[in-house]
């Protein structure tokens, strides 16, 4: 059976058999779930040092940042709930 992948732009990808959402990083629950696990060292950035437009958590319990545009990884299979990133214009 092929491994679905999901591009996270620079190179980078998420298997899709690990995940299925995608969070707004501009939420302040997500962005507490961020610095605690960064604490922890559960953090993967695939941002490249740019500004992280989307959370993707595994189900290993690890979050990866990505900086790839919400609607390119919904294209690709994620399920995204858009209304999340419409409330920010910083997401857009």
């Amino acid at each position: 059976m092929p491994i679905k992948l999901a591009h996270a732009g620079f190179g980078s990808f998420i298997s899709l058999e690990h995940t299925r959402r995608v969070l707004s990083p501009q939420s302040a629950k997500v962005q507490k779930l961020v610095h605690e696990q960064k604490a922890n060292g559960t953090v993967i950035d695939l941002t490249n040092g740019r500004r992280t437009t989307a959370v993707v958590p595994l189900d290993s319990g690890q979050l990866v940042l990505v900086s790839a545009q919400p609607k390119k990884l919904r294209a690709q299979g994620l399920l995204i709930d858009l209304a999340d990133f419409r409330r920010s214009p910083s997401a857009r």
